[in-house]
């Protein structure tokens, strides 16, 4: 996975010259995302929003936040633990052929976030649960439909890599936490 996420990297980077020049045109967007995924062998939803400030119509920068909808309850054993997982940070993006009414991207999330743990007994107290700090890298392909001059619909496969999470708490590891995800968003501005 490593490969992959210095691979995206790499092209995004490589991109950013080409594509600026004396005139530069500006855009932005707005962004809800839902993203199906799995966590600790759990179906879950993620829920967040991003924004990004779009350069000739090719650059994307910008940042993003997202988290699990909902509580997700860890295998039986653990009678009552609950988990939630939320990151956010800098997100860049390479739009090939944006004025085209179907095109591609390609795009990189580069975060922090925590790693909660608490109880669904309400009668008990979550401060004695752990909590974790996380560094996550996803990468992400894009199909984008240029619907309106102000609205894009962007379905989404992306692969969540979590790097920080040495730990395992409750029968959760990193490769619980690490994953591909499938998402949609619809991005509100002009560009």
């Amino acid at each position: 996975m490593k490969f992959l996420f210095r691979f995206f990297f790499i092209i995004l980077l490589l991109s950013i010259p080409s594509n600026l020049s004396a005139q530069n045109k500006y855009g932005a967007f707005g962004s809800p995302v839902i993203k199906y995924t799995s966590i600790g062998n759990q179906n879950a939803l993620i829920l967040g929003g991003r924004f990004g400030l779009v350069i000739n119509g090719s650059i994307v920068i910008g940042g993003g936040f997202y988290g699990t909808i909902k509580d997700i309850n860890i295998e039986p054993r653990w009678q009552n633990v609950i988990l939630n997982m939320n990151y956010g940070g800098l997100e860049l993006e390479y739009i090939l052929f944006s004025h085209s009414l179907i095109h591609g991207s390609i795009g990189i999330l580069l975060a922090g976030g925590g790693l909660y743990f608490g109880t669904s007994d309400k009668s008990v107290s979550n401060k004695s649960y752990p909590k974790f700090d996380l560094l996550v890298y996803e990468p992400s392909l894009n199909l984008e439909f240029n619907t309106l001059n102000w609205l894009h619909i962007d379905l989404n496969v992306s692969y969540r890599i979590i790097t920080s999470y040495n730990y395992v708490s409750y029968g959760i590891g990193k490769d619980d936490l690490t994953g591909p995800s499938v998402g949609l968003m619809f991005k509100f501005g002009s560009y």
